[in-house]
């Protein structure tokens, strides 16, 4: 007996979190995708970086199945020569 998955039940759904791993309060959305998610996130850190090294401090959650969040990447440099630019 073969099983039916549904693909929107398999989608990932991603979002970022702050230093304090709470929700990213300017960038609390959900994202279908890591990329999307680290794209957003190098944007808006881009422009504050120098008045506001902090603000860099960005990580990535991932949620389950069950519907809790899950953390896939820490708070940290999100831009640094690890991660680069995606191309827009």
């Amino acid at each position: 007996m073969a099983i039916a998955f549904s693909h929107t039940a398999c989608q990932r759904v991603y979002r970022l979190i702050d230093s304090s791993c709470q929700p990213h309060q300017q960038l609390d959305t959900d994202y279908l995708s890591l990329d999307d998610a680290i794209r957003d996130a190098v944007d808006w850190i881009v422009p504050r970086m120098d008045d506001d090294p902090q603000c860099a401090q960005i990580g990535v959650e991932v949620r389950t199945a069950t519907g809790d969040w899950r953390t896939c990447r820490l708070p940290g440099q999100l831009v640094s020569p690890l991660l680069c630019v995606l191309p827009g």
